[in-house]
């Protein structure tokens, strides 16, 4: 449990210290060339068949579409009766998408690249997407068996990186505002997959799969190796 508490720490801490240069300049000189470079690395061949893998990405990321994969998770959770795990994935969520990302962005206020072939009209650093996907990403994997936790992580890391592509390619985002959107989300799926853990130490019958004898909810298997 300890690594949890460790590893959103570590993540959440990296995210501030990506942000902090923004603080005092939109735009700092130490990540403008490397931003510059990447994402027009990314962005600046554009095919068709790409354009509209990423806008589809887009739309995956944002209402409406982006209820469809909360919901993914969600709804066999409440079939099964896992409330810990809805609990988890609900906060998780919000805490990002409602929470953190906005607030980031009003404070930052970083200015989006101009070669935009979709419209955005909030600021450029974190990019939610991307913190969407990995939010959801780990919560996915606190959720999962253990099992086939390597697996969850390893299509998920995939996923989360290929949002990243589609704002670059899009044009909306600069590289380092991708970066910025996987550490905070990441870190905060962490930090409820520690608070998760913690709470079911101090009360195990939370957050049972079904009933057990006598009535009772057994405990939700989870399975982290820590």
């Amino acid at each position: 449990m300890a690594r949890l508490g460790a590893g959103a720490l570590g993540l959440l801490g990296a995210f501030v210290l990506l942000a902090l240069p923004l603080t005092v300049d939109v735009d700092p000189p130490a990540l403008r060339a490397w931003d510059v470079a990447l994402t027009e690395a990314v962005s600046g061949e554009r095919s068709p068949s790409e354009t509209g893998a990423a806008v589809l990405l887009h739309r995956l990321g944002a209402w409406p579409w982006g209820a469809l994969p909360v919901a993914g998770l969600l709804l066999p959770l409440a079939l099964l009766r896992r409330w810990a795990s809805v609990l988890l994935v609900a906060s998780a969520w919000a805490a990002t998408s409602l929470v953190a990302v906005p607030l980031a962005k009003g404070v930052l206020d970083r200015p989006r690249p101009l070669d935009r072939l979709v419209v955005e009209d909030t600021a450029a650093y974190p990019s939610g997407h991307t913190a969407f996907a990995a939010v959801l990403v780990v919560c996915a994997a606190a959720v999962c068996p253990e099992r086939i936790r390597v697996p969850v992580l390893l299509v998920g890391a995939a996923f989360t990186a290929v949002m990243a592509w589609s704002r670059m390619y899009l044009g909306v985002h600069w590289f380092s505002d991708t970066v910025g959107g996987a550490l905070l989300g990441g870190g905060i799926g962490l930090a409820a997959w520690w608070l998760r853990r913690l709470a079911s130490r101090r009360s195990p019958r939370d957050g049972g799969v079904g009933p057990g004898r006598g009535g009772e909810t057994p405990p939700e298997p989870d399975g982290a190796a820590d």
